[in-house]
């Protein structure tokens, strides 16, 4: 998705991205996605979706080696190595996790010249009826709890839409870990956070312009 205007257009994923680097890796992030973005191919911003597709199909048919198996053979050398750990994570969230899918929605979020599309990976439910709208981290780079952060108050902002009454859920796949906000959260701290977030990010991309 390209930018028009003044307006950026990015995911959730990209903007969790950005959050989870700290320093210099920041402008780096945003300037190689803004290249992306830009002039979108098939090896940047679609390296992950197949995976992430056969995770969601996996896990709706029951059968997640089934759906997982054929598409990391599947994968092209420079995908082969991400694939498998992405693969082996999942399956072993699911070891003894087997949560049906349900259907999630997605939106978007505008703040000041940023346009957020916010689309929940999956919906899922547990056998005793709890949902969760969920944001799957696949990443190789280790996901920080400001990266966590971030995905999980704007997924919880707009569950309304997402899946009502869900609880946000952040998993970070080949590390097999769950983030969840707690109850003690301050949202309004956390608001506020995202604010600067979201000046900073528009701000780095302004200046990869001109890098």
């Amino acid at each position: 998705m390209a930018t028009t205007s003044a307006v950026i257009r990015i995911s959730l994923g990209s903007f969790v991205d950005y959050s989870v680097g700290t320093g210099s890796v920041r402008i780096s992030t945003v300037t190689q996605q803004r290249r992306l973005y830009d002039n979108p191919t098939v090896f940047g911003l679609s390296f992950y979706p197949r995976i992430i597709n056969a995770i969601r199909a996996g896990r709706a048919r029951g059968d997640d080696l089934a759906a997982l198996a054929p598409v990391v053979e599947a994968a092209r050398p420079p995908q082969r190595p991400h694939y498998e750990a992405v693969a082996e994570g999942w399956l072993e969230c699911t070891r003894h996790w087997k949560p049906a899918v349900v259907p999630v929605g997605s939106t978007r979020w505008r703040s000041g010249d940023l346009d957020l599309g916010i689309t929940p990976h999956l919906g899922l439910q547990e056998p005793n009826g709890r949902t969760h709208v969920v944001f799957l981290y696949v990443k190789d780079r280790p996901l920080t709890r400001d990266g966590a952060t971030v995905a999980l108050r704007l997924l919880e902002r707009h569950r309304d839409v997402l899946l009502p009454g869900a609880e946000p859920l952040v998993i970070d796949v080949r590390r097999h870990r769950h983030h969840r906000l707690t109850a003690r959260a301050n949202r309004a701290k956390l608001d506020a956070w995202i604010d600067g977030e979201v000046a900073a990010y528009t701000a780095h991309w302004s200046s990869a312009a001109v890098a």
